[in-house]
């Protein structure tokens, strides 16, 4: 792909975006950049638009590799396992840039009435569009499950993982029976431990009864209400077994029996293990939350967390470090102090400060990364120029006449940023895990934001929930071993000695 072709591709991606953010269309691989927040979005959107179009204006017709530069390449694709890890990490990257198709709570085809809606990518549809009465969003999995009890030509299409990201799990509701005068919830075959209850007929939303069961037996309190929700009786088990009874209506409690549903009910209370029933693949959370969706909300987040870091850190570096590593002397002795001085500050505490005043956002937390994560990109760099300097190339260039300015970034940076090569993957690697660190430690996003750290915090608070903490790992662990193969393979495919002849 030449040059101007990529650029062409840039201008047409942010020119779409823009377009659907303002029509209020979410479509998916356009709404990527605006995942962090609007203004993250909109200033990603200019960084396309100025890539895109100064790549327009000075592209050439196709990408004129150097010989050493093409053996780099087919080097790299000789490490197998580099390159395989780089194309398994490309097909993540896709995959989470697919975002509401693959994880979501709103449907991506309704069928009513004859007529095709897209809630997945329009503006918010109240249930009311679909014939239901609430006023709010529509619940679309609920509204699936309707269609399909009523069996009418209607029709819901959820993604594959019908919840969002952060949080909107509702609670499970199963249905205990009771087989030879033992407890059992309905999709279980052992004993049910827990709560039950029973409703009123005529007022559904009314408890009757709620008991206490250990072992699928009876044990502990039992309260009842009446249809005005007043406590009316009382009542103490002991291995399915009624010890003791109070009836505060003085005996008017009993006449409520026969207006109690016949069918007792339990709430699932999360976390809940996984199942293919409720497509919780992975299992719940303690909030309820769906631990795949979490992850892929976790992932994209490291997404655009590592393109954020990556061209903070190394415009700033490539910046910095060229300037001290050409002029040297006094620039370079004051520039390293001050990078010295700031590179022992306390960022956990500063992190710290920050988060007991506000509630950070993804950009405002990778800025504040970004900030104490440049100095090691601006050393090499540092050491690069200053090498590249002493160069002849550089001597002919000055007395060739070329300026400063030209000398800079015409011949020494070009030349010295290849290291950047290199760094890259690692500095994906280091994003990802301080951001981990942070919610882990509590310090970092808002609960309700999705986190792979916080995953990995509640499990390890709790290991009653294997299905917690291993899924948090093995995500990571994944992520990060693919990262790292990458960076192995890149760092020998770009290795100088190998291409090297020394007489």
């Amino acid at each position: 792909m030449s040059p101007r072709t990529t650029g062409i591709l840039l201008l047409v991606y942010a020119a779409l975006s823009a377009l659907f953010r303002g029509l209020s269309l979410s479509v998916p691989v356009f709404k990527v950049s605006f995942l962090g927040g609007a203004w993250l979005g909109w200033i990603l959107l200019a960084v396309f638009v100025l890539t895109g179009g100064w790549l327009l204006w000075r592209g050439q017709t196709q990408w004129h590799w150097s010989p050493l530069t093409l053996k780099q390449f087919r080097r790299f694709r000789e490490i197998k396992r580099g390159h395989a890890s780089f194309l398994i990490l490309l097909a993540l990257v896709g995959v989470g840039a697919l975002d509401t198709l693959i994880v979501g709570k709103r449907a991506l085809v309704v069928r009513y009435e004859g007529k095709f809606y897209f809630p997945f990518v329009t503006d918010v549809k109240p249930a009311t569009t679909f014939g239901l009465k609430d006023e709010s969003e529509t619940d679309y999995r609920e509204l699936q499950r309707q269609f399909r009890e009523s069996k009418s030509a209607n029709w819901v299409l959820m993604p594959i993982v019908p919840y969002d990201p952060k949080l909107d799990t509702p609670e499970t509701i199963e249905e205990v029976v009771v087989r030879e005068g033992v407890a059992y919830r309905a999709s279980e075959t052992k004993p049910f431990d827990g709560r039950a209850y029973t409703l009123f007929r005529d007022k559904p939303q009314q408890k009757r009864q709620e008991w206490v069961f250990r072992h699928g037996l009876k044990q502990g309190e039992m309260l009842g209400w009446d249809v005005n929700n007043e406590q009316v009786e009382k009542a103490t088990f002991d291995k399915g077994k009624r010890t003791a009874y109070n009836d505060f209506t003085e005996g008017k409690a009993a006449a409520l029996e026969s207006q109690a549903s016949e069918t007792m009910l339990t709430v699932v209370y999360p976390p809940s293990p996984p199942s293919w029933n409720h497509r919780h693949f992975l299992g719940t959370t303690s909030m309820g939350g769906d631990v795949l969706a979490i992850l892929y909300g976790g992932w994209q987040q490291a997404i655009i967390a590592s393109v954020l870091f990556l061209t903070f850190v190394f415009t700033v570096g490539v910046a910095a470090g060229g300037l001290l590593g050409y002029f040297g002397g006094v620039v370079d002795i004051i520039g390293s102090r001050l990078i010295e001085i700031w590179s022992v500050l306390p960022f956990l505490f500063i992190v710290m400060i920050v988060s007991s005043v506000v509630s950070p956002n993804l950009f405002s937390l990778v800025t504040i990364i970004c900030v104490f994560s440049w100095m090691g990109t601006t050393i090499y760099i540092r050491t690069a120029a200053m090498k590249e300097k002493a160069r002849d190339y550089v001597a002919s260039a000055r007395l060739l006449g070329a300026g400063t300015g030209r000398i800079i970034f015409k011949h020494i940076l070009p030349n010295s940023i290849a290291i950047l090569v290199t760094l890259a993957p690692f500095e994906v690697s280091a994003i990802i895990t301080s951001l981990a660190a942070l919610d882990y430690l509590s310090f970092g996003l808002s609960p309700e934001e999705p986190s792979w750290g916080r995953l990995l915090h509640e499990g390890t608070e709790d290991f009653n929930y294997p299905w917690i903490v291993s899924s948090a790992f093995v995500a990571m662990t994944t992520v990060l071993v693919l990262v790292t193969f990458v960076g192995e393979a890149i760092r020998e495919a770009f290795d100088p000695k190998k291409f090297t002849t020394y007489r």
